[in-house]
């Protein structure tokens, strides 16, 4: 797609499944491709950028060379000095103004643009589509990489539909069991490590996909190996894992957390929210209510129907519990998903802790969903 004239990418999918990863390894992929003349330029979107700032920072990271003669009559050679092509932007910038100066560059420009669904500006949507429009219709030898967490291109950039044939669309999953299984190994093997079998289990059952929570529970795991003078990582090391991941868990997971399943009364709040985070989901991490059920039986040791716990699911949604879950569809077709997915394995965790749940039966329920997902139609 890099290599091909008026193609461009939008790669989107949930939060921490890898998305930004991906895109770091093209610099360092481009530049093993020696044949090749590529500068790749990454903007990190804040909640206040804007068109604007977008490309006024991309351009300060781009520069051509300006060449002048020397003043006055003297034999001097002509002289150069290297200009960001940010200053040749103007006040307001045009979706035009950004592919003229893209034609400019001489390398083929690889602009990644970040975080893009963080951007508040409703306009700047719109405006990236009409760079992709332009930059297409005019086969510039420039590549936009757009990166945001979404649901699908619809949900990341406005006004696609003119440009469906000038992108490629790339949704990122969670990773499979497999590939979450060989973070645990590579890492262990580079630290001259060995782990049992029942501990790579365990931490890829606990992270949920997420690359970032393997790596962090396999750290964990091989410190507490450390500090117990042992090279192999045994069960009481995931154990111990577990425990310092929850305590060393950010502020705002905990807080988001206790607001989620605080209440002056007897309830079933941690336990649903729990089985939440236990439920079979789609490959953008949505789950229906009924999913709940498996998971809450083995929790709470008692079967509940859908009309039990429901409320609970919908209070997730609002403001008083802090939005810990976000909802979408129709009534009797409503569909839920954390509206943060390292939120899932925290709870999981911090379930474990508390002694809601045991480590065997999350590992069994994430196999059970796990077959389930591979079973024919």
């Amino acid at each position: 797609m890099i290599f091909q004239r008026g193609q461009h990418a939008v790669i989107y999918g949930e939060r921490g499944v890898g998305k930004t990863s991906l895109a770091n390894i093209i610099s360092d992929w481009l530049k093993s491709l020696e044949q090749h003349n590529y500068q790749v330029v990454r903007y990190n979107c804040a909640a206040t950028s804007t068109f604007d700032s977008i490309w006024q920072g991309v351009f300060k990271e781009l520069s051509f060379v300006r060449n002048f003669q020397a003043a006055g009559f003297t034999n001097q050679p002509d002289q150069s000095a290297t200009v960001p092509m940010s200053m040749l932007l103007p006040t307001k910038i045009s979706s035009e103004d950004v592919r003229f100066l893209l034609q400019q560059v001489g390398r083929h420009p690889i602009v990644v643009i970040d975080e893009f669904d963080r951007v508040k500006d409703q306009a700047a949507s719109t405006l990236v589509a009409d760079t992709i429009k332009s930059l297409s219709d005019h086969s510039v030898d420039a590549t936009l990489i757009i990166i945001g967490v979404a649901d699908s291109i619809d949900d990341l950039i406005a006004e696609h539909r003119s440009i469906e044939r000038a992108i490629v669309q790339i949704q990122m999953p969670r990773m499979s069991d497999d590939e979450v299984l060989q973070i645990i190994d590579k890492g262990f093997q580079r630290a001259e490590m060995t782990v049992e079998n029942s501990v790579r289990i365990h931490i890829s059952a606990l992270s949920q996909g997420l690359p970032h929570n393997a790596h962090e529970l396999s750290l964990c795991a091989g410190f507490s190996a450390i500090e117990n003078d042992r090279t192999n990582v045994e069960f009481s090391d995931i154990q111990a894992a577990i425990k310092s991941a929850v305590e060393n868990a950010q502020q705002t997971i905990v807080s988001t957390y206790t607001r989620a399943v605080s209440s002056p009364h007897q309830n079933i709040y941690k336990e649903v929210l729990l089985a939440a985070a236990l439920a079979r989901t789609d490959e953008l991490g949505y789950f229906a209510a009924a999913d709940l059920k498996e998971p809450l039986r083995v929790v709470t040791a008692k079967r509940y129907g859908i009309d039990g716990y429901m409320r609970h699911l919908r209070e997730f949604c609002s403001e008083q519990r802090g939005k810990i879950l976000e909802q979408k569809g129709e009534r009797r077709r409503f569909r839920f998903r954390f509206r943060d997915s390292i939120m899932e394995p925290f709870v999981i965790m911090r379930g474990i802790k508390e002694r809601l749940i045991s480590e065997e039966s999350v590992v069994e329920l994430e196999q059970q969903a796990t077959r389930t997902l591979q079973s024919p139609v």
